[in-house]
């Protein structure tokens, strides 16, 4: 699923724009390193032609990363917009980044939110999580902390890695809500247990946490590790 992450950090106070690629999250689908997904490209092919949703934003995908198939972004919106006018929540909020970063069709920021928002009715996390963005940087819209937090607590609540940074850098800044020392070590401690984050960003939050505990009592410090052993994901889909 394509997601605008961007881990923002204590000491950068900016919201810094940058976006995730997408990714293949279906359990259905292989691991896609070989020529399995040629065969995977050809199946996909066949479900999206019959109507299938799924099958619609997994082609999607496939030519927006050049996966099985020469990528076209032309060919991947195509098949996002099939599958999202279905009321695909993935294919909504992959087209939602198609039209942020103007990938195959003009670059409209109040189109994306549209669909961002699409998506986020159903529940989908990473469409949470960029409608956060979106808010927290002002893309196309008046900037809005409060909102960005509304958001980022919504997909953190669903243990989305970069959402829990973002909302844990709120409230080590005081952004949009109370400055929390506490709910900022939780979130950011949160974050360090998914594996799938990079090095650099493991140093950041190692970083981020260490500054943290210089300005925090030990009875916080331990209010923090209780809320962060208790705490257990909700999922709204």
């Amino acid at each position: 699923m394509n997601k605008l992450p961007a881990f923002f950090f204590i000491f950068s106070l900016a919201f810094i724009p940058t976006l995730k690629a997408a990714e293949f999250t279906d359990e259905s689908q292989p691991t896609l390193r070989s020529g399995d997904s040629v065969q995977y490209f050809k199946d996909c092919y066949r479900a999206a032609q019959k109507g299938d949703a799924k099958a619609q934003n997994s082609l999607g995908l496939l030519y927006e990363k050049g996966v099985g198939v020469s990528k076209s972004y032309p060919e991947a919106l195509k098949w996002f917009q099939k599958s999202a006018r279905k009321g695909n929540p993935e294919g909504q909020n992959n087209l939602g980044f198609l039209y942020f970063k103007g990938l195959g069709v003009k670059e409209d920021d109040q189109e994306a939110l549209k669909w961002f928002l699409k998506a986020v009715d159903q529940g989908l996390a990473s469409a949470q999580g960029n409608v956060g963005l979106v808010y927290g940087q002002g893309l196309g819209v008046k900037k809005d902390y409060a909102k960005a937090l509304e958001y980022f607590k919504k997909a953190a609540d669903q243990d989305d890695p970069d959402s829990q940074v973002n909302l844990g850098v709120l409230y080590s800044l005081g952004e949009g809500t109370a400055k929390d020392y506490v709910e900022s070590h939780k979130w950011f401690s949160l974050a360090l247990r998914h594996e799938s984050l990079t090095n650099d960003q493991v140093e950041e939050l190692h970083g981020d946490i260490e500054w943290l505990e210089k300005h925090m009592t030990g009875k916080q410090m331990d209010e923090a590790k209780k809320r962060e052993a208790a705490w257990k994901p909700v999922f709204s889909r």
